[in-house]
């Protein structure tokens, strides 16, 4: 059970990338995939002159919503869960964790007190109340899937009162107010019906909108919800569609079929940016991509940290965009522990004297597996800087699900990725190194093993943090992973629109029932 979790932990992990990775070299082959359309009827209103075209927004999604049940693994969009649903926790414009249900909290060591707004009812006119918290949580809990993602953080929930929930915490550095704002979608208990299809209707919320419709293109429709707690949404419906490529989504923008693409990859946000009738949003987020070396001693895979040079692969391949990693993870994960373990970078003859100390046999042909076109990129910068110290390899590209099954299974040499959420601290992210645990195969030291499966869990606060500069020194001299440069994440809108978050991009979560009516 310890390893299936764990692993879990490290998918949940790089999602964030792998949506990324949509984004940035998304296609199609989807014939059911649609814009909007804008030729819907445009009756006036009295209240503000304004008509449906211009209460209607439009926006394009990165993934299509299979079924509207947040409380059931499953295919389900965050935007539209995030429309429906609230947390008890949301993002402000920075990425911060702000109240949303939750009115106020007091942390005790591992319990958290959560009191609830009072003001807050389901779109049915039911009040919310720490029963429907506590259901949400642990229906979520007794997912299969869920149970991994969730324990992680707690160890279980309870009401104190009508209006107070406590939870109890898996450890003191979780990111427990992060799952909690993203994940947690509180549902109303006394309607939601465990046996029914939620693939056309959505369990009873208490959103900023409510589902209208989807189509069979999953297509789907929302509608404000008037009496909303927070204040009725000025969009007074909402029309998510999926399936577009970025060349597509950007022409849609342009001609204004729609007003907002959640994600776009850097080439199509680019463009865009000539474009003044377009407001573009670029978020360094909490993901940092780098290179997986899973093969050889410390010296080969030092030599190949130092070949890297991170400024040319970010003038090739991000179009000068981001700066060269200067830590193991961005800065949103190090946190605290930011500049706790610095690192020399490109040098190469540095890297040619690591390379004279190496037992590995460099007659060989080396392998780096890819599965999208950003990492491929990357991959052929990374062969010519291994080149030039006498290291021979390839790109090779597979989809997704080869390559996780490569990764996990220790068929991979060297491979190219993103990896980090806001959900994980860097303690999380250490179980990556520990392949016994349900981690990545790399081939570490039993000294540095050691170290990777004790520093996180120092009680103590400030023996964690030296345990954990340590650890993170250990790994600069072991090199299993090459960060390269933290992951920006787009998102492209017109000029109809305001009140996008900044971070949303990089989060996935948007808040429709916040966006304003612009122009």
């Amino acid at each position: 059970m310890k390893k299936k979790k764990l692993a879990w932990i490290l998918v949940l992990a790089m999602s964030m990338s792998l949506l990324g990775a949509c984004a940035g070299s998304s296609s199609s082959s989807d014939d059911t995939a649609s814009t909007p359309s804008s030729d819907e009827a445009s009756e006036g209103t009295e209240e503000t002159g304004l008509t449906q075209e211009d209460t209607t927004l439009r926006a394009v999604s990165l993934v299509s919503a299979e079924t509207f049940n947040p409380l059931v693994y499953g295919t389900t969009d965050k935007p539209v869960n995030h429309a429906l649903f609230d947390c008890l926790f949301k993002f402000d414009n920075d990425g911060n964790v702000v109240g949303m249900l939750a009115e106020s909290w007091e942390e005790d060591g591992l319990e958290v007190t959560i009191h609830l707004r009072e003001d807050v009812s389901f779109t049915d006119g039911n009040p919310l109340t720490a029963d429907d918290v506590v259901f949400s949580y642990e229906s979520m809990l007794a997912d299969p899937t869920y149970t991994y993602t969730l324990s992680m953080f707690s160890t279980g929930m309870e009401k104190v009162d009508e209006y107070t929930v406590k939870l109890y915490l898996a450890n003191a550095y979780c990111k427990w107010e992060n799952y909690l704002a993203e994940m947690l979608y509180i549902v109303e208990e006394d309607s939601y019906d465990p046996d029914a299809d939620y693939t056309a209707q959505a369990p009873i919320g208490s959103g900023a909108y409510t589902l209208e419709s989807v189509d069979a293109a999953r297509t789907v429709t929302l509608t404000a919800n008037e009496n909303y707690w927070g204040g009725a949404p000025e969009f007074k419906t909402v029309v998510v569609s999926s399936g577009l490529d970025d060349s597509t989504a950007l022409i849609a923008l342009q001609t204004g079929e729609v007003d907002l693409v959640t994600q776009i990859g850097l080439s199509a946000y680019s463009q865009a940016l000539q474009d003044e009738s377009l407001t573009c949003i670029a978020f360094d987020s909490w993901s940092t991509m780098g290179l997986m070396v899973m093969v050889g001693d410390d010296a080969f895979r030092q030599a190949i940290f130092h070949a890297i040079d991170r400024e040319t692969i970010l003038a090739i391949c991000n179009d000068g965009n981001g700066e060269a990693s200067t830590d193991y993870f961005s800065e949103l994960v190090m946190g605290d522990y930011t500049g706790i373990a610095p690192f020399t970078g490109y040098d190469i003859d540095l890297a040619l004297e690591c390379l004279a100390e190496t037992s590995v046999d460099l007659s060989q042909t080396f392998e780096i597996q890819v599965f999208e076109t950003t990492s491929a990129e990357v991959a052929q910068c990374i062969i010519s800087d291994l080149a030039a110290i006498g290291i021979t390899a390839v790109v090779t590209t597979v989809d997704a699900n080869t390559w996780a099954a490569n990764l996990m299974s220790g068929n991979l040499q060297m491979s190219i990725t993103s990896v980090g959420t806001d959900m994980l601290s860097l303690e999380d992210m250490m179980v990556m190194f520990d392949a016994e645990s349900g981690g990545y195969p790399f081939t570490l030291s039993d000294e540095v093993l050691e170290l990777v499966r004790t520093a996180p869990y120092v009680e103590d606060d400030g023996e964690r943090y030296t345990a954990m500069q340590e650890l993170m020194e250990a790994l600069n001299e072991a090199c299993p992973w090459v960060p390269l440069y933290d992951t920006t994440f787009f998102t492209v809108y017109n000029s109809r629109v305001g009140g996008v978050a900044d971070c949303s991009p990089a989060t996935y979560v948007y808040y429709f029932g916040d966006m304003t009516i612009e122009n």
